[in-house]
């Protein structure tokens, strides 16, 4: 019984280091470059024509 709670405190431990890390850089989460649905099967000039057209700053619409 010992082991699997310090397994699952670990696991705890791991994943708010995570989020706190994820706080501190300050920076938006962003999907991946096929959206949802999609396949994500971007070459260099889809991400380049995306970065151009802005898309890629733009958060997420509702």
């Amino acid at each position: 019984m010992q082991t699997i709670l310090t397994t699952i405190a670990l696991f705890a431990a791991v994943m708010a280091a995570m989020a706190i890390g994820v706080i501190f850089s300050n920076k938006r989460l962003r999907g991946s470059c096929g959206g949802t649905g999609e396949d994500c099967a971007c070459d260099e000039e889809t991400r380049r024509a995306c970065a151009d057209a802005g898309e890629l700053d733009q958060p997420p619409s509702a």
